[in-house]
């Protein structure tokens, strides 16, 4: 639950002050602005939180703690009126990964071709970047020389084919963050390609 405080307090202080860098925009334009997607903000509410411009505090705050304390209110109140359940990060990050054929099949049949709805660490901002419907296809950390020490870990497993044994095969591993070898095992299927006969 302390991440997901956390994390909606800096997303409740990012709105805030977005709206009052955008508050000249929003006077001359009214009902016309939309305000735009700020993927960079962090690097300007830093800046601002720790300097503290009298001229750059967003209308209808009487000072920037009061900003934080308006912030910290609503995500108390937001936190409080929702679900007991709801309240740890893993219920708002849960895993909906699916074949692409899933899409074309009726609920039962394509929830077979889903990996488990996992409640995942990590968030799009931390080095562990994955969420619903986002994440690393693959993670490997290897270094030239010492591949019998690397490690290796793929979400849905090494076939996609939802009949084969290897469908979801190490995907708990991924969820779970266990350490997978890098370098493949024994063999134990080989596939033997041979040209066709004469004639045919």
């Amino acid at each position: 639950m302390a991440y997901l405080i956390v994390r909606s307090l800096r997303l409740a202080v990012h709105a805030r002050i977005a709206r009052g860098l955008a508050a000249p925009a929003l006077a001359q334009l009214e009902d016309d602005f939309e305000l735009p997607a700020l993927p960079h903000l962090e690097g300007v509410a830093w800046p601002l939180l720790r300097e503290r411009p009298a001229h750059l505090l967003p209308a209808g705050h009487a000072s920037w703690d009061a900003l934080l304390e308006d912030a910290a209110s609503e995500v108390r109140e937001k936190l409080a009126a929702g679900p007991q359940g709801g309240r740890h990060w893993g219920v708002r990050n849960t895993a909906r990964i699916c074949h692409p054929l899933s899409a074309a099949l009726p609920g039962l049949l394509a929830r077979r071709l889903c990996m488990p709805m996992d409640e995942l660490r990590g968030d799009t901002i931390v080095p562990r970047a994955q969420g619903p419907a986002f994440g690393a296809s693959q993670r490997m950390v290897v270094a030239p020389g010492h591949e019998e020490e690397g490690l290796a870990h793929m979400p849905g497993g090494q076939s996609g084919h939802p009949l084969s044994p290897y469908w979801g095969a190490g995907h708990d591993d991924w969820v779970q963050g266990r350490p997978t070898p890098f370098l493949p095992g024994p063999a134990l299927h080989t596939l033997t390609l041979q040209p066709a006969a004469a004639g045919r």
